[in-house]
């Protein structure tokens, strides 16, 4: 019984999100053999404000790197 979920940083139209929900089951059910009516899939559409991708945080300025902070790996003042 697959269970996929798939997030995506923005807002999906009906036609869209049921066009890719269609597509991810028949993909699976191709690769793995899995009947169509076992195979669950879940889309997450999710604020871009909401997720951090690549370690940036949306709207947010970058930390500054331990090491230019005067602290080195372990946490002790260089």
């Amino acid at each position: 019984m697959p269970f996929i979920e798939i997030c995506v940083p923005t807002q999906l139209s009906d036609d869209v999100r049921t066009r890719l929900i269609q597509e991810v089951i028949d993909r699976t059910h191709e690769a793995v053999g899995s009947d169509p009516a076992i195979i669950n899939v879940v889309v997450h559409e999710m604020a871009q404000a909401s997720m951090s991708r690549a370690g940036k945080i949306h709207h947010a300025e970058p930390p500054v790197p331990a090491a230019l902070n005067g602290v080195d790996g372990s946490g002790s003042r260089q």
